[in-house]
């Protein structure tokens, strides 16, 4: 949650009553009270004709407390920390004592993944001819593990990483051929939407919500977390020896890996250049690289290869491979 959160507000009518000025929404939702010993004049500041409305902009601190207003441009009031309410203060006091925890919980997690993987690297099984192997996958993965092919010549270490993303995509893949029919315009304009919606992997950390999901019987049996179960079972299949916690970080990676996928099929698919009958112009290579620059997958990354391209090597890498 952030800290102090900008809304903003059309205002239709403003009141005054009881020591509080009452600004009715356009949107016809209950009138926000503002103490009128905080609000520096009159309001409205500005004058306006009956049909048009007051630009209002609060500041809201923790989703409670309002500690700034802006009207039509003009500033209402600024309460400087020092002068918060006792509850106000209190309420930010925890919320920056839980930041601390999660903070050292994010660390302890982080470290504790990447030594998981560091001894796991060496038992993932090799892919021979992982060059071969890449191109025939459909030429949004293709494109994106080709980035990292120069690993396979690097140290053993950087090949073990090669192979572990390229399980994880495979299984991505077979996912998304499971649940998109490709022969379709329609599934693949829009399983980026579907993918979204299941993606229960959007936290930073899903440790703890993965626990929570294994200790419910009744997610299992769940819609909304079927994806999570089916990841599993196929990364069970390929890479049964990892470990528990690392095993569900690889859970999460493979599942944004797919919504991302699936938004630059979806993207390939929309926006490459068509004749008048509908025929693709030009192949799929040609097509990828000058829509690079809406492509998500490129600018994923991971603890397994934690390399964040800018959007000029990216281009510079798509222009040369």
């Amino acid at each position: 949650m952030e800290i102090i959160k900008v809304k903003n507000f059309r205002i239709k009518k403003v009141k005054k009553v009881e020591g509080y000025w009452e600004l009715y929404p356009k949107d016809g939702k209950k009138p926000l009270r503002l103490k009128t010993d905080l609000v520096y004049g009159e309001l409205p500041p500005v004058w306006k004709f009956p049909w048009q409305s007051h630009r209002l902009k609060l500041k809201v601190l923790l989703d409670r407390f309002i500690v700034g207003a802006e009207m039509d441009g003009i500033v209402l009031f600024e309460i400087p920390e020092e002068k918060y309410s006792p509850e106000a203060k209190q309420a930010l006091a925890e919320k920056r004592e839980m930041d601390k925890k999660i903070e050292a919980y994010e660390m302890e997690y982080v470290d504790s993944v990447k030594l998981q993987l560091n001894e796991y690297l060496p038992m993932v099984p090799p892919v021979k001819d992982v060059e071969d192997e890449i191109s025939k996958l459909p030429v949004c993965w293709l494109r994106y593990l080709k980035m990292f092919l120069h690993m396979q010549y690097g140290s053993t270490e950087e090949q073990q990483r090669l192979f572990l993303l390229y399980w994880l995509v495979t299984i991505a893949n077979r996912l998304y051929k499971r649940h998109v029919d490709v022969e379709s315009s329609m599934d693949v304009a829009f399983a980026s939407v579907e993918f979204k919606l299941k993606n229960f992997a959007t936290e930073e950390i899903f440790d703890i919500t993965a626990q929570l999901i294994e200790e419910n019987p009744k997610f299992q049996n769940s819609m909304v977390y079927a994806l999570y179960f089916e990841i599993k079972q196929e990364l069970n299949r390929i890479l049964p020896k990892a470990p528990q916690r690392l095993k569900v970080y690889l859970i999460q990676i493979i599942a944004q890996l797919l919504e991302n996928y699936a938004d630059d099929a979806a993207e390939l698919h929309c926006k490459r250049l068509r004749d008048f009958w509908g025929d693709t112009v030009n192949t799929d290579n040609e097509a990828y690289r000058y829509l690079i620059e809406k492509m998500k997958l490129p600018q994923f990354s991971s603890l397994i290869v934690e390399n964040q391209y800018s959007q000029e090597q990216i281009e510079r890498f798509n222009n040369h491979y």
